[in-house]
């Protein structure tokens, strides 16, 4: 179990928040000493707040937008508790996560309406388009979610909007601009009890009649996830983050957003997962699991937290991004746009051992690294809103660079009978990929009448990869060591495609409308050199195998509604996606214990289903909001193999049939003007399958997570204090799910990935505005 220990994060926590404040105190005292009154608490209204989006790149009231959207705002994040991107799963029903430890980067194994990417090849995009203030993330995801406005999760391909390719959908994040005119800011303290502490920061400033700064901070410790029991220390996790963005606005035409951003993570004691279910003995005999398990200490169970190692387990990223968007209001109404960005993501170097035992037969991976960078540029102009004739047409580039090296050392066991045994086998692998894509896109809505709308886009894509590959092994023994066997890999693709739009929308009256539209998407190609150089028996170079690029093809049909004069909204669609060449991978354990995943097309995959969005205040004190999906379909192909197993009609990873989340939100005014605030969340998921077997422990069971909240607010809105207890129940959640246990063998059991949200929390915040 945790230690029940006091968090030492508070320490660097307590003196970021009381720097920042000193910081900030002669502005602070500088506004108070003006005599201006402080804001008046807004009361409650009646009807639901308007929630306005830019997924179409205008302002547009989302009711009006013909796209299945859930939109999460700055105060529906804080009472969800999102504090990362996994998070936001917890606010869509049609959104999950998978393993964010992948090579794609926090976000990359993001998933919609049951389509997503689970590849670790480097040169694998993710179905999902991760854009934060317009820039798309790609392999440099920080994961962060830090003083935003609001995140738009969209549904379907979204090629013809947005400049990088998004197959499956898109996670459009928008975080809090600097306000001109306006100084002021915020600190936030939380304990989250024996599972660490952070400090969040917010400061805006004006510099002058036309320009402002905004400083946003976070510095975050969790601890406690994971208990080793060989070293008797429990896992931790430091995060720490900051945002600056400026803007300038010389003239009611120009405006100039220039952002920097850094973050910092480092884990240190924490396996990468921990035993659920371990066999008596594996298929081949030379291993008994529970037994080695037990003899370190370890109750294996579906709810165990407790690892066994004797490595280091530590783990660091960095990212670090810059971009500028400049916005031209022309003469004639219409907006050009410039986002130019650069982003770099630093993982390691780090030192992990990836079975779960002391002594030998370990798998270790010492001093990997991997090194992302990425230059994006796009160019765009967008006509005014409300026109019989709309458009947005645009132009896209970016330069992906991605680098990873690892060393992976093999301890054999000295008993197995197979003398002479090898004291060590190391593998170096040294990865290079280069991916660029440059695109033209568009989408027009036309006025047929002032009911009856045409929406008609088009995108046209050119995608190049090039990947190297290079791998050394070497085998030594008690006096001697083998030659070492050098093999390589070199693999390059060029593709170009057309993918488009087309759809109709009507409008029924004020409160209700209809839309249907056709889309086709596109996600490109991806090099795999790991296979060929695995098949290979003798060193040598090898041609890279080519992993096609993926077509969906979607059909939605959907309605809005509102009712009660804006107390109730209700937004429905149903889809059905067919794709081509989906983008999987197949996962095996080598003949010494290595983990090696082969990436593949599987010729078809179907997904389809119907998704609810409802929004509802039926008191002025009473705040609901519900997300419903029923994706009916999301199966593997009759008789398609993974590892041996015909996993055909079974439903893809991370895909659960059912899910539906739900919140409120109730308000009491208190003598003197206090405001108490009582909330909570639920979330549902049907059995959800996280590694492709057909084994049912590959799959987790259906389960309910419920959370509360309560808030008390001061009569000026200058300080509240809350307290929050999520996923109640303890529910035993896991992220990832792998078999069989590294290290262990084929038939030695399973173990989970465990998060923070595995577990259940209870702790206080307080949030003090100035």
């Amino acid at each position: 179990m945790p230690s029940m220990r006091t968090p030492s994060a508070l320490g660097p926590l307590t003196v970021l928040s009381m720097s920042l404040a000193a910081i900030w105190n002669p502005a602070y005292a500088q506004a108070d000493a003006s005599g201006a009154s402080p804001p008046a608490v807004k009361k409650a209204e009646q009807g639901i707040e308007t929630v306005v989006v830019t997924a179409q790149k205008r302002s547009q009231n989302v009711k009006d937008v013909p796209v299945a959207i859930t939109v999460v705002n700055a105060a529906q994040l804080e009472k969800a508790g999102v504090k990362e991107i996994g998070d936001l799963a917890k606010t869509a029903a049609a959104l999950e996560f998978g393993d964010q430890s992948s090579t794609s980067g926090p976000g990359g194994s993001a998933s919609i309406r049951g389509i997503g990417t689970a590849v670790m090849t480097i040169s694998a995009e993710s179905s999902v388009g991760v854009v934060v203030d317009g820039v798309p993330q790609g392999a440099t995801a920080s994961g962060l979610m830090l003083d935003l406005a609001r995140v738009e999760v969209l549904r379907g391909p979204q090629g013809t909007l947005f400049g990088k390719n998004a197959s499956a959908g898109v996670l459009n994040m928008a975080t809090q601009a600097p306000i001109i005119g306006d100084r002021g800011g915020n600190v936030s303290l939380e304990y989250k009890g024996k599972y660490g502490a952070a400090v969040r920061a917010t400061a805006n400033a004006p510099l002058n009649d036309i320009s402002a700064l905004r400083v946003s901070a976070i510095a975050e410790r969790t601890e406690g996830v994971l208990h080793n029991v060989h070293t008797g220390k429990d896992s931790v996790t430091d995060n720490a983050g900051m945002r600056l963005r400026y803007l300038l606005k010389p003239n009611s035409d120009l405006a100039v957003n220039l952002i920097a951003e850094a973050s910092n993570t480092r884990s240190e004691h924490a396996v990468f997962f921990a035993p659920a279910i371990a066999n008596a003995v594996n298929t081949a005999g030379n291993h008994r699991p529970a037994a080695e398990f037990a003899a370190c200490g370890v109750t294996v169970s579906r709810t165990n937290n407790q690892v066994c190692s004797d490595g280091l387990e530590l783990t660091r990223a960095k990212v670090r991004g810059l971009s500028g968007q400049v916005d031209w209001s022309l003469a004639n109404g219409n907006t050009l746009t410039s986002i130019t960005a650069y982003r770099t993501r630093k993982v390691g170097p780090n030192n992990v051992t990836i079975d779960m035992s002391e002594g030998y037969d370990k798998v270790r991976n010492l001093n990997p690294y991997q090194d992302a960078k990425q230059f994006s540029q796009e160019l765009r102009i967008a006509s005014p809103a409300k026109q019989q004739f709309e458009y947005v047409f645009g132009l896209f580039y970016a330069d992906s660079k991605n680098d990873k090296q690892t060393v992976t050392t093999i301890l054999p066991n000295p008993v197995l009978p197979s003398p002479p045994v090898p004291r060590s086998i190391a593998t170096t692998t040294t990865e290079h990929a280069d991916v660029s894509t440059k695109a033209l896109f568009g989408q027009t809505t036309f006025r047929l009448s002032d009911a009856t709308s045409l929406i008609a886009g088009l995108r046209y894509t050119s995608d190049s990869v090039e990947s190297d590959y290079h791998e050394s092994s070497l085998v030594s023994f008690a006096s001697f060591a083998a030659p070492a066997t050098i093999k390589t890999a070199r693999g390059n693709a060029s593709e170009t495609n057309f993918s488009g739009k087309l759809g109709l929308q009507h409008v029924i009256s004020r409160d209700a409308n209809v839309y249907a539209t056709l889309s086709r998407g596109y996600k490109g190609p991806q090099i795999d050199n790991d296979s060929p150089v695995s098949a290979a028996t003798v060193a040598g170079n090898y041609a890279g195998k080519l992993v096609k690029p993926e077509i969906p093809t979607s059909v939605e049909v959907g309605t809005k509604l509102s009712f009660l004069e804006r107390r109730l909204d209700l937004d429905l669609a149903a889809f059905h996606t067919k794709i081509k060449d989906f983008q999987e991978q197949n996962c095996t354990l080598t003949a010494v214990g290595a983990l090696s995943c082969i990436p593949l097309n599987v010729p078809e995959v179907t997904s389809k289903g119907i998704e609810a969005d409802i929004r509802a205040r039926p008191l002025p004190q009473l705040q609901m909001g519900m997300s419903l999906a029923v994706i009916l379909d999301t199966a593997y192909p009759a008789g398609f193999i993974f590892d041996s197993s015909n996993v055909g009609g079974q439903r893809l990873l991370y895909s659960p049939k059912n899910k539906a989340t739900f919140s409120a939100d109730y308000s009491w005014d208190l003598p003197g003007d206090y405001e108490l605030r009582l909330g909570g969340d639920m979330v549902y998921k049907s059995r959800v399958r996280y590694c492709n077997s057909t084994d049912i422990n590959c799959s987790f069971r259906g389960h309910t997570i419920p959370s509360l909240r309560l808030s008390l607010r001061s009569p000026d809105d200058k300080w509240s204090l809350n307290l929050y207890g999520r996923n109640l129940n303890d529910t035993r959640v896991p992220n990832a799910i792998i078999y069989p246990l590294p290290g262990k063998g084929a038939g030695s059991g399973f173990a989970y990935g465990l998060g923070e949200n595995s577990f259940r929390r209870v702790g206080v915040s307080f949030d003090y505005r100035f």
